[in-house]
């Protein structure tokens, strides 16, 4: 596994490939998620505790975060014009 980073005391990621997607594994190395780098995504593998889910995907956007860009809607300018 490339660039073994810990996430807590509970989790840890790193990649299994040089390009390939980041993997979270737990202590006893079972793979619970994966994040795609480019997209932001990740796709959970296994259950984990919901405020733990927030908090590893949290530390993941800061240490990697989407190399696209997240891209917001663009505000529709007509529904301003009819409110008016």
């Amino acid at each position: 596994m490339e660039d073994r980073r810990v996430i807590n005391d509970s989790y840890f990621c790193g990649r299994f490939r040089v390009d390939g997607p980041i993997s979270v594994l737990t202590t006893t190395q079972y793979v619970v998620a994966e994040y795609d780098e480019r997209t932001g995504d990740i796709r959970w593998q296994r259950v984990v505790n919901a405020s733990q889910k927030d908090g590893i995907y949290n530390w993941l956007r800061e240490h990697f975060p989407a190399k696209n860009g997240m891209k917001t809607a663009p505000v529709s300018t007509r529904r301003k014009a009819a409110v008016a």
